[in-house]
């Protein structure tokens, strides 16, 4: 029986330490049959877990009836000799026999050491059983004998020894001789790391309540450095009722400064330490901004020589994606925070030198957070108000209202209050994250002082006016800014000209002038910044493309409305992350489309997995998810379900003061009550309908979708149900003209449905059926489908009854034959609609991802490969790959990694409220 300590082993018993069995490791140590493999090197810098893991897999040899020498070149005092004498002492606690020829060989001449190996080897092929030789730390072997002993005894080797040998340098021993490939296995750093996986069981075996979350926030601050995790371990242990930081994944530097200093700084040279500190003060950093920050004799090549061998010790890692042409890299954030104390202490005046090199350099290279960041830490808040500024119009440009949010955020008050130029881009973050009241505020303040404004500040400030009236669904407001917004000043930049082609189409099309709106799109020149066509953003043409299909489906030309939303989201996914707002503005208004001509309960999905919320970019889509969720649930005859939505909904409205699209849901709750028989609670929503109708006394009625139009359509609703026909025809006729005369002939189709009914019901079967296949043709030449179901209950009896005439069109009856396919699919058991979607009170990142999207994104937060991703979550690897696209355009990442840190950042910054 194998004893638990072996000599040259640590000195341990390894049952008084609980150790982490890492069995994909201990497998590849394993490897192929017994006389394949004749090495196996661990190289890893210290605190990789090399002596653990091999203290692990003993274990397992010792189970196996695998005998096992252990020689550690740390506890080997003197030279040559000892090292022999300590491999003999190693072998001879397994057989006596195996050393005892080397003791009659030895000879002190040039041929010893060979000659002691062979016979060594003799002994270890005469013993028959397998045998594996660990050589610890061994780069300690400096010894040009030791290395020829070592290298002898791979070469030498007989089919049943395994040489092992764990050091943290490269070991000059070659494998020349070795028959295959195969027979020598190397792990280093980056094999020997924890896998999430990994860090999760270690942790929970120090720490058995810790939260998953917590671990893997651990475990993205550590990478997996098993020693770094281990004293992480410790440190949440020691604090016991006080949270520490670590499980927040924020860097708290002082359980870990002792490790680095003694253990991984003292391996590098003053210079490369130097280095490192200055670096510590970025986030990330190329070799030539490496040479930026240590000044006079330091050039791009020499710092890449100096900084590329930290890679190899843990230290840094290499970025996946070049920036500015150059490779860049991110240091270990924990050995970042510990060198960031030693930065700290440096005089304040060279931390300042630093911090203006650093950027002005990162100026040159359009990295805008961090050239704001550094000039702040510099002192400099003018430059950084420069820079803000600078950096926040180039950002909005691209689409990265994001970013523009987090660097506009890096400015303090006093610097915001003091540039009225700051104050208006605040006024845009403010837009950007639906705090509407402060935005008005904003608003109001650099009106209060407009003379202090360049006139082209004024007329953005303009355009901020007007888009913060278009997201408060306020086009009243809207149209007395018209003659402000159409007298362009001379002085009025590219900026704001791209902006305001986008908000007149908006306002055109909502006063029921659509050739007008699509003119601005088709004839005005296309919006440029510096030259340059502004494509992917609010103010770009691919979203003007967008209002030109949504002024054809406010008309009802779904059709039409349909091949302009397909054409711009295919030219928005090519582009890239850069025109995320239209593609996601696109495919909110695709949802129209897809409710018109597949129903409610598929719309509802592509909601679902594409979008992830009700909050769209304009009250607009807004709107039409809201009433898409809530009749798919209808379909499927979950009308209880459907009444607390619509519940949410209105309070979700209420809170951002959505009037008119508030009437529209408080419509439609009217309709749901009535379905389920409540004629009081119905009679209740009419009443709040009329009162926020009361307060909208002065509507344009120019406009489209006024209050007083909904509750024209409720007072037709309840007249039907109360039996109050003709009251009710009349009304019908009333807004039908109304509608006609405003191009909006989608609605007429329902109204001439809801007509139909009536008519019916006062005995004029043929009044009736005109009126269906009025409604027939016009939906037909529309393509609606599911406006024509949805209109009310009998509508699709009616439908059925006109389709069975003899002279009718065979187009209608086609036509008629699809509604009633639509029908039959909404009634089909397997279409379940999705739950109704949420309606979040915060603007956080996981805010923009569906909901299967946010769960592959917290996996990327664990750092799993796609394929892990795809079996966790019982999906295909290409429906992985599909929804990674779809997560990169929306966080505007660019990878894994880029993915992974702003959840991290989200992870910090939940920690913190």
């Amino acid at each position: 029986m194998q004893p638990d300590f072996l000599p040259g082993a640590p000195a341990l018993r390894t049952r008084s330490r609980r150790l982490l069995v890492r069995q994909a490791l201990l497998d590849r140590l394993a490897g192929p049959e017994p006389g394949q493999r004749r090495c196996i090197v661990l190289r890893a810098p210290p605190g990789f877990g090399k002596t653990s893991l091999l203290l692990t897999w003993q274990r397992q040899l010792v189970a196996a009836e695998i005998d096992i020498a252990w020689v550690r070149l740390a506890d080997i005092e003197g030279g040559d000799l000892q090292f022999m004498a300590a491999l003999m002492a190693a072998l001879a606690g397994i057989d006596s026999a195996i050393p005892r020829a080397a003791v009659v060989h030895a000879r002190p001449d040039a041929d010893a050491i060979e000659r002691l190996v062979i016979a060594l080897v003799r002994g270890v092929a005469a013993h028959g059983r397998r045998i594996v030789l660990i050589v610890d730390d061994a780069h300690r072997a400096e010894s040009g004998n030791v290395l020829n002993a070592l290298q002898l005894l791979v070469e030498y080797a007989p089919s049943n020894l395994l040489c092992v040998f764990a050091g943290r340098d490269h070991l000059p021993v070659t494998m020349a001789h070795a028959p295959v490939s195969k027979s020598v296995l190397e792990l280093r750093n980056e094999d020997l790391r924890f896998t999430l996986a990994e860090s999760l069981d270690y942790l929970r075996m120090r720490l058995p309540c810790i939260d998953e979350r917590a671990a893997a926030a651990i475990h993205l601050l550590t990478e997996g450095w098993p020693a770094l995790l281990r004293l992480a371990g410790a440190e949440v242990r020691r604090r016991r009722g006080t949270p520490s930081p670590l499980l927040h994944g924020r860097p708290d530097p002082e359980p870990f400064a002792a490790y680095f200093r003694a253990h991984v700084f003292p391996r590098l040279s003053v210079t490369q330490r130097r280095l490192l500190t200055l670096c510590a003060a970025t986030a990330r950093f190329s070799a030539a901004l490496c040479a930026d920050l240590a000044g006079e004799g330091y050039t791009a090549p020499l710092c890449a020589e100096l900084l590329e061998p930290m890679v190899r010790e843990g230290l840094l890692t290499a970025l996946p994606h070049r920036m500015a042409g150059e490779r860049w890299w991110q240091l270990h954030p924990l050995a970042r925070a510990v060198l960031l104390l030693d930065f700290g202490a440096w005089p304040e005046a060279e931390q300042r030198k630093v911090h203006v090199s650093a950027w002005q350099s990162l100026t040159l290279r359009g990295m805008h957070h961090e050239d704001v960041r550094h000039a702040l830490a510099a002192g400099d808040t003018d430059a950084a108000g420069r820079l803000a500024e600078r950096g926040a119009l180039t950002l909005f440009l691209q689409g990265r209202m994001s970013e523009v949010i987090s660097l506009v955020r890096q400015l303090d008050p006093a610097t915001l209050c003091t540039n009225p130029n700051l104050r208006l881009w605040m006024g845009w973050v403010e837009l950007a994250e639906y705090r509407l009241d402060d935005c008005a505020g904003t608003v109001a303040r650099l009106r209060a002082e407009a003379s202090r404004l360049e006139p082209a500040m004024r007329y953005r400030l303009t355009l901020l006016d007007c888009l913060l009236a278009i997201r408060s669904d306020d086009n009243d407001a809207v149209s007395r800014l018209l003659p402000e917004l159409l007298e362009a000043p001379p002085e009025a930049d590219d900026f704001a000209l791209a902006g305001r082609r986008n908000v007149l189409s908006w306002l055109y099309l909502h006063r029921g002038e659509f050739d007008e709106a699509r003119r601005i799109q088709r004839d005005e020149p296309p919006p440029m910044i510096g030259g340059e066509p502004i494509v992917g953003t609010l103010f770009g043409a691919l979203v003007g493309q967008c209002l030109i299909g949504l002024s054809y489906a406010v008309e009802g030309h779904m059709q039409r409305a349909e091949r302009i939303y397909r054409n711009v989201l295919r030219e928005a996914h090519e582009r890239g992350a850069r025109c995320a707002e239209a593609a996601r503005l696109t495919a909110q208004l695709l949802v129209e489309v897809l409710y018109e001509q597949h129903g409610p309960i598929v719309a509802a999905r592509f909601i679902q997995d594409q979008l992830g919320t009700h909050d769209g970019l304009i009250p607009d889509t807004t709107l039409r998810m809201i009433i898409v969720s809530n009749r798919a649930q209808q379909a499927a005859g979950r009308l209880r379900e459907a009444l607390a939505h619509l519940g949410q909904a209105a309070g979700f409205l209420q809170r951002y003061r959505m009037d008119r699209a508030l009437a529209c849901v408080l419509f439609e709750r009217l309709r749901v009550e009535l379905a389920c028989n409540d004629v009081d609670a119905a009679r209740a929503s009419f009443q709040e309908l009329d009162a926020l109708h009361a307060r909208h006394p002065d509507e344009d009625p120019r406009t489209l979708r006024q209050i007083g139009d909904v509750l024209a359509r409720a007072r037709i609703v309840l007249a039907v149900h109360d039996g109050e026909l003709p009251f009710a025809l009349a009304k019908i006729e009333a807004l039908r003209e109304r509608y006609e005369q405003r191009g909006q002939v989608n609605l007429v189709v329902s109204l001439l449905l809801h007509a139909a009914e009536v008519e019916r019901r006062l005995g004029r079967g043929g009044a009736s059926a005109a009126r269906v296949r009025a409604a027939l043709r016009l939906g037909h030449r529309l393509g609606l489908m599911q406006t024509l179901l949805s209109a009310h209950d009998n509508a699709l009896a009616l439908i059925r009854t006109v389709a069975t005439e003899p002279q009718l069109d065979p187009v209608l009856v086609f036509y008629a034959e699809r509604i009633e396919a639509l029908a039959r699919s909404l009634r089909d058991e397997t279409a379940a609609p999705p739950p109704t979607t949420r309606f979040p009170e915060d603007r956080s990142v996981t805010r923009l991802l569906t909901l299967r999207e946010a769960e592959i994104a917290e996996l990327l937060l664990q750092s799993l490969p796609n394929k892990k991703i795809a079996l966790t979550l019982g999906l295909s690897l290409d429906t992985v790959k599909w929804h990674l696209k779809n997560i990169y355009l929306k966080l505007d990442a660019h990878g894994r990694d880029a993915v992974a840190e702003r959840m991290r950042h989200e992870l910090a910054r939940d920690g913190r409220k």
